[in-house]
């Protein structure tokens, strides 16, 4: 069983003149990572100094990690939990393969919904339920407005 790496490596040859292969290796790595081609770039030249990646590589983790884990507790306390565990995630993902992984189904989600989104037939059943939201939210509305009148009295911190 081979192991795949978990970050870029230059390999025998590539050089800091080697245009081709490092041109490359940026689109290898734009396949293997969720990388835009600036930061590609960036992050090979930080590559080449061993240092300098492993203090990069956690910081990454670091800065991920501590937005997972702010994600995690906005979902007990109010905020955007699961979009703060998915930003978090794909701030690792630019880094680990295991991240990546972990992002799958939200990336096959957001596919489908794009796909969903395009597709004639869906779109009438996505107008069909938004009109039917809000329908729902003009009875309330109403509901509302017919027991109390235009008042904020029943809100508990206005007694």
């Amino acid at each position: 069983m081979t192991q795949e790496p978990d970050g870029p490596t230059l390999g025998a040859g590539e050089g800091p003149d080697d245009d081709a292969a490092l041109h490359h290796r940026i689109e290898q790595d734009q396949q293997d990572y969720m990388r835009p081609e600036w930061l590609e770039r960036w992050r090979l030249r930080i590559a080449r100094n061993k240092p300098l990646e492993a203090a990069y590589r956690v910081f990454v983790l670091v800065i991920g990690v501590a937005i997972v884990l702010a994600g995690i507790a906005m979902l007990i306390f109010p905020g955007p939990g699961w979009a703060a565990i998915i930003l978090g995630l794909l701030v690792l993902a630019t880094e680990y393969r295991w991240a990546e992984r972990l992002l799958d189904p939200v990336q096959r989600f957001v596919r489908w919904l794009a796909r969903r989104a395009k597709d004639p037939a869906a779109r009438a059943e996505n107008i069909a339920f938004a009109v039917i939201v809000l329908a729902i939210i003009a009875l309330a509305l109403w509901w509302y407005l017919a027991r109390y009148g235009v008042t904020l009295e029943p809100l508990p911190f206005f007694n």
